[in-house]
This record gives structure tokens, sequence and C-alpha cells, in this order.
């Protein structure tokens, strides 16, 4: 069951197991269930739109069922203040048009919150927790691929504007704001289509401006 402080139910909160397949969501009693785990340990993740996410660690053996309560503290999203001059954008704005997205759950989204969390030293480290990513280490440096296809390669944006892999793959984690993934062209906006989103695309925002 996953609820407010107080128990109240959450409808519609995303619940999976991170690095798996196994993915579900809540229903109008805050209830969900994953079935039929291999015996293992694993990070149970919860998000729902307008709380900060939680995970815990459980741990499944062979015919056990495992019961919990789970709850998510609200969170409010605070704006960073930004002082502008000329027509440069405010990020202020292109985090409105983040949550909108977000809010529409189609991709995968990591807030700064989320990123800050992993304690991750590189995009990579991020990126290898989202499911429907791989990361090929073949040839010594490690590189995103969609799971669907070893070379299938996503496209990259950097605050709206298309990116080469190596300069997105080498933004530091402590610089992103916001994250969006897209798996698959189905998923992706007409804002990301870019020359090589086929694939899928990963969206990269950043403190700084465009």
């Amino acid at each position: 069951m996953l609820a407010l402080p107080g128990r109240t139910p959450i409808l519609g909160a995303t619940v999976e197991l991170i690095g798996t397949a196994y993915t579900t969501e809540t229903d109008s009693a805050g209830a969900f269930a994953l079935r039929d785990l291999p015996a293992g340990p694993y990070v149970l993740q919860i998000r729902a739109v307008g709380f900060a996410a939680g995970a815990w660690r459980i741990r499944v053996t062979g015919g056990q069922v495992l019961r919990g309560e789970f709850e998510l503290q609200r969170a409010d999203v605070e704006l960073p203040a930004i002082v502008t001059t000329g027509n440069k954008p405010e990020f202020g704005r292109r985090f409105a048009e983040f949550e909108r997205r977000r809010i529409r759950r189609i991709g995968y989204f990591l807030t700064k919150n989320d990123i800050d969390k992993m304690n991750a030293s590189t995009l990579m480290d991020v990126l290898a927790t989202v499911r429907g990513v791989t990361l090929d280490c073949s040839g010594g440096v490690c590189v995103a691929r969609m799971a669907r296809s070893v070379d299938c390669k996503p496209q990259y944006f950097i605050d709206g504007q298309e990116s080469t892999t190596y300069f997105a793959q080498n933004t530091p984690p402590h610089d992103i704001l916001g994250l969006e993934i897209y798996r698959g062209a189905s998923e992706t906006p007409g804002e990301f289509i870019g020359s090589n989103s086929a694939c899928g695309v990963i969206v990269i925002w950043t403190k700084s401006s465009p």
C-alpha cells in the first residue's frame, strides 16, 4: 500500500524495480502488486506527481509473499532564482515545460533531486538506472544505447539544442537540473525530433541557459 503520511492513498503512482522490467501503478486504494519475482535483492522505486520519489531495498526469497506500507512525502517545486539580461531564456520557463511533459507520463524523467540522491560521478552512472537504456562498455568507454537494439544510439539534446554524443555524455551530473529519456520514436515529443532521433532521445537540462 502507498500512502501519504496520515495514510491517505495515492492513486496512479509508478512502481518499479530499478534495473528490471517489473513495473506497475497503484490503484484507487493505493495498492499495487508485483508478481512472479525471481529470488534476490531489489531496489523498489515509487514516483508520483507532486511527491518526492522514494526508494526501498527489498529482498525476495523463493515462495515468499512480501507485504508492506510505503509513504511518500509531498514535494513542492521550487524554481531557482534567475537573473537575466537581454533575451536570455529563463530556466523557470524551461522547467515549466519539463514539468508539463513529466505530468503527461510519456517517457522517463529524473529531477535534480533524483540525480543528487544517486551520488553518481558520471551521466552514464545515472542512465544505468533507467529501464530501457543499456550501457555498452566494450570499447573501454561506456556509451548509452536503447535496449531494443544493440546498435540503437539515442539522439542527445542539451538545453533544447541537438548535441553530439561525446559532449552530452560528459555532462557532469551535478550540473544537471533535469533529464528526459524517450526510448523510441513513439514516445518522443515533436520538439525533440532531430536528425537521429528514431532510436530515442535523451534531453539534458543544465544550470546554464542555452
